[in-house]
């Protein structure tokens, strides 16, 4: 897959003509997937997408409100078949860029045969642009927001349901297992204490944070992956902190982890967080959470 960082000045006509999908596409859902995967059967595909979302710009918060960063979308789109990932560095001369001026300084030079765009896309300042307008100046599919149940599957709500610990429905929602990045960072060593060594994890990005208690799930590290037990605690056994932390036990590995980047991913919620009496009732406890992601994970 071709990466392609777009300078609003300065944008090289593209010479073969490709089926463009538009969007934000934070998390990659299973609806953002059946369009892209429309776009990739017509025929060569690139994606053009913010490499931030535009509220941060905007002077919104975006601690802890992402599905995926765009590391983890361009892994997703290059799996997924697409040729070209156009990236839209996002400035406040692009945000106030009117729909006509997105439309020909933007997308006429890349040339797109065919348009890919959800029904509730918008764009230029304001999102004065929608997707009749679009459909006005190129050859553009609209695509019906993809259902579940009753409900249309959009980021938003699975953005909640993470945040709910609902981790079946996010993972069904997303067509995978909900992840995230970070680097192994010093901690307090209190995983030791109980025979269950921790690593603390440090976000590299506002990812959108489960709900406090015990899940099991991955761990990939050093191109291997690991079965876990995943913490969103605030240590209330042993010393109790301000904010919740990520702390990962992997099952059946022993090497140091300080300074390294691991992809957590969360399968399914397990327990509250409980504090016990001693570090023999917590430890007794994380033995019964070690086997039941040893039986449960494959």
């Amino acid at each position: 897959m071709k990466i392609i960082e777009i300078d609003i000045h300065n944008i090289s006509l593209q010479e073969n003509k490709i089926n463009l999908v538009l969007g934000y596409f934070d998390g990659v859902h299973i609806g953002h997937q059946e369009m892209i995967n429309k776009a990739i059967k017509e025929g060569p595909t690139g994606i053009m997408t913010f490499d931030i979302s535009p509220s941060f710009i905007l002077g919104k918060s975006i601690k802890y409100s992402h599905i995926t960063s765009l590391f983890d979308k361009a892994n997703i789109f290059k799996r997924m078949g697409v040729k070209y990932l156009y990236i839209l560095r996002v400035s406040k001369v692009l945000l106030d860029l009117s729909k006509d001026d997105f439309i020909e300084k933007i997308l006429k030079p890349i040339n797109p045969n065919e348009i890919y765009i959800g029904k509730d896309y918008h764009f230029g300042k304001n999102g004065e642009g929608d997707a009749s307008y679009l459909k006005e100046h190129f050859n553009t599919h609209i695509e019906e927001l993809l259902e579940s149940g009753d409900t249309k599957v959009s980021s938003r709500q699975i953005r909640e349901l993470i945040s709910e610990g609902k981790m079946d429905e996010v993972n069904s929602l997303l067509g995978r297992n909900y992840q995230v990045t970070g680097l192994v960072v010093e901690g307090h060593h209190n995983g030791e204490k109980t025979g269950f060594p921790t690593a603390n994890l440090e976000l590299s990005y506002p990812y959108v944070l489960p709900k406090i208690g015990v899940y099991i799930g991955y761990a990939l590290v050093l191109n291997s992956k690991y079965k876990a037990i995943i913490s969103m605690s605030t240590h209330p056994t042993i010393q109790e902190l301000n904010d919740p932390i990520i702390e990962v036990h992997l099952l059946n590995f022993k090497d140091n982890l300080y300074g390294k980047e691991i992809e957590v991913q969360f399968v399914r919620y397990i327990r509250n967080i409980t504090k016990f009496g001693s570090l023999e009732e917590l430890s007794a406890q994380l033995s019964k959470d070690s086997e039941l992601a040893k039986s449960e994970l494959k």
